[in-house]
């Protein structure tokens, strides 16, 4: 299906750009609505969309300020986007309040992860760049209707996995940091180890200095391989190789290699676990971990995160190691909107 992107792409870059600048006006509704272009260039995207997007179902946690956000392209496919908010602080009260959005990047998921209901529910298709910015439009629409603060954060950690669809990721990203005025520092890219994607963005001068994460779950590789069967071998290895590199083309204090641990009771929560994560973490430069709570799916009771004991002792063993360690707190679980659990329906909510 044809964008009104694959037309814009046929203009000159400063048409382009006055396009996508007025891509998140509060103004603009349309490529009608954009006066600094000429008429017969308005006319050319009347018959196209201009939001790819439309709203299927919105949910709201009780629990804390998350919203779940079904959404339906134009194909008729279904994508999910979240919103959370968080007050820092920081800020005073009656500061505006700044959100993080959480962006899908394909419908569904090839890499059936075992705790993630998106790789259950299998791959349909990659997003286009339109689709994965206007999850970004939406939810600044959605914003300033209510008038609850501005979007200050993204993390491509949504449905699929975002360096299996790295041209349009990559191009949403360079839009949104140079149009939505959200810096570098803002983003954030989730993978699961995709080599190629891994190797592709360190030599890719158009790949823009995000942040980086790496859902490691086990720095054991045949307990990790159990939790991703999409991983290659050796790929510690290549890991410890990639993240010099990556240091070297991103020298700043700012950028750091994430590492994301899920706990999985009787998984990978055991000491001998703990080990081989600082034994890991240690051979790749300067590096931030995130422990994670298992959020459960489908109401599967076979699996369960381990006990939020052990992760805080983990939390102040890895930081007696030297390592910057965070706890991340489930957000949106009562309405499936936590770190696994989108899956494009709403059953039983």
């Amino acid at each position: 299906m044809i964008g009104w992107n694959d037309v814009a792409l046929l203009e000159p870059k400063y048409r382009r750009e006055q396009i996508y600048r007025a891509w998140f006006d509060a103004g603009v509704k349309g490529i009608g609505d954009i006066s600094t272009l000429p008429k017969d260039l308005r006319e050319k995207f009347y018959a196209l969309l201009w939001m790819p997007i439309k709203l299927e179902k919105l949910l709201d946690s009780k629990l804390d300020d998350t919203k779940r956000a079904l959404l339906r392209l134009s194909d008729g496919e279904m994508v999910e986007t979240v919103l959370m908010g968080r007050q820092s602080k920081k800020i005073s009260p009656s500061a505006e309040k700044r959100y993080t959005i959480c962006v899908s990047s394909q419908v569904g998921c090839p890499m059936k992860c075992v705790f993630c209901a998106t790789g259950r529910a299998g791959f349909k298709r990659n997003l286009s760049m339109e689709e994965i910015v206007a999850q970004f439009r939406f939810w600044q629409e959605y914003l300033r209707e209510n008038r609850k603060g501005e979007i200050g954060n993204v993390v491509f950690m949504g449905q699929g996995e975002p360096l299996l669809n790295y041209e349009a990721v990559k191009n949403a990203m360079n839009i949104l940091i140079k149009f939505a005025n959200l810096g570098h520092t803002k983003i954030t890219l989730s993978t699961a180890g995709v080599v190629a994607g891994m190797e592709k963005m360190i030599d890719d001068p158009d790949f823009p200095p995000i942040r980086f994460a790496l859902s490691l779950h086990s720095a054991i590789p045949d307990d990790r391989k159990k939790l991703i069967p999409s991983q290659p071998e050796d790929f510690f290895e290549f890991l410890i190789g990639w993240s010099k590199k990556y240091h070297i083309k991103f020298a700043s204090r700012t950028h750091f290699v994430g590492l994301e641990y899920m706990f999985i009771g009787g998984i990978n929560d055991s000491d001998r676990h703990l080990k081989a994560l600082i034994k890991l973490a240690s051979k790749l430069g300067r590096v931030r971990l995130n422990l994670i709570p298992y959020n459960s799916i489908d109401n599967d009771k076979s699996v369960k995160s381990a006990d939020f004991e052990i992760i805080k002792s983990w939390q102040q063993t890895l930081m007696k190691s030297g390592f910057t360690t965070t706890v991340r707190l489930s957000q949106g679980s009562d309405i499936a909107a936590a770190c696994g659990q989108l899956k494009n329906s709403y059953d039983n909510r």
